[in-house]
């Protein structure tokens, strides 16, 4: 399977407490096994969704650093920080659609364009049938002179 599945499916099984991943790595100690450590050394158990999982796996492999459920004073966390200076929040459907969510998502946009730092809100089917616009846009975005204050 491709190495973004295998990616997605360890992660939620470590997320949901379903897999350990100190027993995974464990397993994980053949000569064999070089792609299945790497894909575990991706894992971050504090991950809160697959569409995070893939984003996160996308900005990696294009060469950004990323850090996972950043924490941003006044708002919460961030699902992920691009290069220090670009917030990605990913978003479903199934969980920004009722009336507490709205407005959530609007305190927070809020908060973080009154912080200075930018945010891309991106979908499942943007990362997975459109990667490279996902990673156009963030290039974009990092490498855009910051605005003058």
């Amino acid at each position: 399977m491709p190495e973004v599945d295998g990616l997605v499916i360890a992660e939620s099984a470590v997320a949901l407490g379903r897999l350990s991943l100190t027993g995974l790595r464990q397993r994980l100690d053949g000569r064999n096994d070089a792609r299945e450590r790497r894909i575990t050394a991706a894992i971050v158990p504090q991950s809160q969704s697959i569409i995070e999982c893939l984003a996160r796996f996308l900005l990696r492999r294009a060469g950004f650093h990323v850090e996972s459920q950043v924490n941003v004073s006044g708002l919460g966390h961030l699902d992920l920080m691009v290069d220090g200076r670009l917030g990605i929040e990913t978003d479903g459907a199934g969980f920004h659609m009722d009336r507490t969510s709205f407005e959530e998502d609007r305190r927070r946009w809020n908060v973080t364009t009154r912080r200075g730092i930018p945010i891309l809100v991106v979908s499942y089917a943007l990362l997975r049938s459109h990667p490279q616009e996902f990673i156009a846009m963030v290039r974009e975005v990092v490498n855009r002179p910051a605005a003058a204050a």
